[in-house]
């Protein structure tokens, strides 16, 4: 919706309010029931009247002394509000998930990639070691320990996972046996064949080529 809201300022110059009643016009279903049936028509008119203030409540003016309109940002608020509610409690439950997410097995490590990525890149601590080092302890046991052991390797003894981006330690990954093409067929590179077949045969109950 604010997307919406930020081409029609862009391509027509409408006003805020202006924009606020061509979306409430193109609800349907739910919104639609919200704003008709739902809202008193004091609510509405807040909304639609709202203007920018600063964290104390005081009203923003412009360059001409004017108050800022801020009918679409209120609007989009107000529906997150009713419809969703307090978004803190989604923030908690993202942290269990993602202290819970585990890539069990080998071929599950590209779905593990995607959902851990996907939810850390939601927090606003994503940088911190803490993910990262998160990142690797999720996944299988002997892969994991390869590739921690490959970064202290070049990095004397120690991980430096304040500098390291998620897509080198992927890459890590990919260097140490979990790259596509090794996930797509079930099997590890054959450095590492002799050491892990027995293990992760037992582990992760697939046979390795």
């Amino acid at each position: 919706m604010t997307m919406v809201s930020n081409a029609y300022k862009t391509q027509t110059r409408l006003s805020d309010p202006a924009i606020a009643h061509m979306l409430i016009a193109g609800f349907t279903g739910q919104l639609k029931g919200w704003w008709d049936n739902y809202l008193s028509p004091f609510l509405q008119n807040e909304i639609l009247t709202s203007v920018k203030t600063d964290e104390t409540g005081e009203i923003i003016w412009d360059e001409n002394n004017d108050d800022i309109p801020d009918a679409v940002a209120t609007l989009v608020f107000a529906i997150s509000q009713h419809f969703v509610g307090d978004p803190s409690h989604l923030k908690d439950k993202n942290l269990e998930l993602l202290s819970n997410l585990k890539c069990k097995r080998l071929s599950d490590f590209r779905q593990y990639k995607d959902t851990f990525l996907t939810r850390v890149m939601s927090r606003e601590d994503c940088n911190q070691p803490f993910w990262k080092e998160k990142f690797l302890a999720g996944l299988p046991t002997l892969l994991g320990e390869q590739v921690r052991n490959e970064i202290k390797s070049i990095n004397h003894g120690q991980i430096p996972y304040k500098e390291l981006s998620y897509g080198e330690l992927i890459s890590f990954i990919h260097k140490e046996g979990a790259d596509e093409n090794c996930i797509n067929e079930q099997f590890i590179p054959t450095r590492f064949y002799e050491k892990t077949t027995e293990s992760l045969s037992s582990e992760y109950g697939f046979p390795l080529v």
